[in-house]
């Protein structure tokens, strides 16, 4: 068994070994480009706030009332299972955080929150560029990141026809050059008529 002389980098190592240990968003990978993948998901379900705040501050507003919930401040008292990644999308002029729910729930055996703030959901298949990244939770490293999807998503038969999400997959406990993150962005195939409708819907929410 490794021993570790530098308690950080253990700390860090145990903390990174139980963030892959939990249930994760599952998905299909289509097709890869420079450094994106396109991936399909199923159907999911997630619990959801809506917060005013800026980009950085977002999540950790719309972290405790989501924790809460899973912890059991639901109708049931349920203890619900910590899942990754916690999402962080626009929604209007706010920002909407939502945890995914275990894939063992439907909405009828979700239990109902007890906070008005947390609302239930569930989403459809999705077709979804990625781009995955190490590194803290700033708007810039966001941006840059987001940069490189969109011309990464130029080389292939796809287009953008959705929002940007950001998945967070780690702990704020984790070191932050540790960290492991995800912009997703729904695709659809260039030039088809899915595309353009799918556009035309999103620019009407």
């Amino acid at each position: 068994m490794p021993r570790f002389t530098n308690p950080l980098l253990a700390l860090a190592l145990l903390i990174a070994n139980s963030a892959n240990a939990i249930e994760t968003l599952a998905y299909t990978v289509l097709a890869e480009g420079e450094a994106i993948e396109i991936r399909a998901y199923e159907p999911h379900l997630l619990a959801s706030v809506s917060v005013g705040s800026n980009f950085e501050n977002a999540g950790s507003q719309g972290f405790r009332p989501l924790f809460n919930y899973i912890a059991g401040n639901n109708a049931d008292d349920m203890k619900i299972s910590m899942t990754s990644p916690v999402i962080q999308e626009p929604d209007s002029a706010r920002w909407q955080v939502s945890f995914v729910m275990p894939g063992q729930f439907d909405l009828e055996s979700l239990p109902e929150p007890r906070s008005d703030q947390v609302k239930l959901g569930q989403r459809p298949s999705t077709i979804m560029a990625a781009i995955s990244y190490r590194g803290g939770w700033s708007r810039d490293l966001f941006l840059e990141h987001e940069r490189r999807l969109f011309a990464a998503l130029e080389n292939m038969p796809y287009v953008a026809c959705g929002p940007s999400k950001w998945a967070r997959h780690d702990p704020p406990m984790m070191p932050w050059f540790m960290r492991r993150n995800e912009i997703l962005v729904q695709v659809c195939r260039a030039g088809s008529d899915g595309a353009l409708a799918s556009l035309a819907a999103t620019k009407e929410g």
